[in-house]
């Protein structure tokens, strides 16, 4: 910094700004009013709540966000005088659609306080993306804007997927630069880039979904399933399996991940399930077996393991032939509950999940029982 203090000093040059991050602070009601007012994609309230000015990234299935502390200085060459500072927030969203092949990032710029040499400031900016994508410059607006306490500057980015076969998947990242100008000052200040750790993952791989849409695949989604719900024998199952050591319980086991070769999940279904037509279990009127790992997960009772795991049940199953009591995370269980409410569960249930929050072969998943 001395050296080129001194270079620019010897050209004349008299004021220089740099960008430097600033002390964490959460942003407070006003501030985020704010932000929510002048920008045309506000963020998640659930944002603002984790958030503590840090700069750390949050996101859910479709959604991710960030909001850092940041300082510009402005010193006086050459004599390296800090002669004015702007303190502001940086706030990030990036949002997706399950239904759409592109997907957005937003950028805004909070100034929080300043002084000195800084009337005038504005600022502007670029984007980038990486991977299966298209940015065309008519798909960023970043335009130079003042920065003000009462303004709120910001620049957005849409790419669009290249993802178009059927089967296919691709994923990307965007960067949003931006840098701060003003006439008093020799130069700009150094271009500021601003990149999600999470890749934005889009597909034409979801079964029984015909258009293309984007997500954040590491954020894995939870099927919240309650006992007091329209399927309570369906969710007791579930959490008597959970319970005996099972997979696939929220947040603390190990995730369920979706299967979709038809052949197999038929497999996993005759192993825990077979008909008493083929030696299986009788079904007593209006009742059919229910079985859990779900048959559309690679947990299943055929493809968990090989040869298969034994499996069990429990004293209110209406199921003699297998064992009670059985414990740990090997194995799967089978259970008679109300034939239609078990239809239900995996149409109007499971299958919801499944297609809006495009989980697609490979994907990990929560199922979590409440009351």
């Amino acid at each position: 910094m001395r050296s080129e203090r001194a270079e620019r000093a010897a050209k004349g040059e008299k004021d220089i700004a740099c960008v430097r991050p600033g002390p964490k602070q959460k942003l407070s009601a006003p501030q985020a009013r704010l932000l929510a007012d002048r920008t045309p994609v506000p963020l998640p309230d659930w944002c603002y709540d984790v958030s503590n000015g840090d700069g750390a990234w949050w996101y859910t299935r479709f959604e991710a966000c960030a909001i850092g502390s940041w300082t510009v200085d402005v010193i006086e060459v050459p004599s390296g005088e800090l002669v004015g500072q702007i303190y502001y927030l940086q706030a990030d969203l990036v949002y997706t659609k399950a239904d759409l092949p592109n997907w957005g990032h937003q950028l805004a710029i909070s100034m929080v306080d300043g002084w000195g040499l800084i009337s005038g400031t504005t600022v502007s900016g670029d984007a980038t993306c990486n991977g299966a994508c298209t940015l065309p410059a008519s798909d960023i607006d970043f335009p130079a804007q003042a920065v003000t306490l009462d303004t709120v500057p910001y620049g957005d980015a849409l790419p669009t997927t290249t993802v178009s076969a059927a089967g296919a998947t691709g994923t990307a990242k965007t960067t949003m630069y931006y840098q701060f100008n003003n006439p008093s000052w020799t130069n700009s200040t150094p271009l500021t880039g601003s990149t999600p750790p999470v890749e934005t993952r889009c597909d034409n791989a979801t079964p029984g979904v015909a258009a293309i849409g984007c997500v954040f695949k590491d954020y894995e989604p939870v099927n919240v399933v309650s006992l007091s719900g329209p399927y309570p024998n369906y969710a007791r199952h579930i959490q008597d399996a959970q319970a005996s050591g099972l997979p696939g319980a929220y947040p603390n086991g190990t995730p369920l991940t979706r299967l979709t070769d038809a052949a197999l999940r038929q497999s996993n279904g005759d192993t825990a399930c077979p008909q008493a037509s083929s030696g299986g279990y009788p079904r007593p009127t209006g009742y059919s077996c229910d079985e859990y790992p779900f048959r559309s997960t690679w947990q299943g009772a055929f493809t968990s393991a090989t040869p298969p795991n034994p499996g069990r049940t429990f004293d209110w199953c209406q199921i003699s032939a297998l064992p009670q009591g059985v414990t740990g995370p090997n194995g799967w269980s089978a259970c008679m509950i109300p034939a239609t409410e078990n239809s239900n569960a995996g149409l109007l249930d499971l299958r919801v999940i499944y297609n809006d929050n495009r989980v697609i072969e490979q994907d990990p998943f929560f199922v979590w029982i409440v009351d």
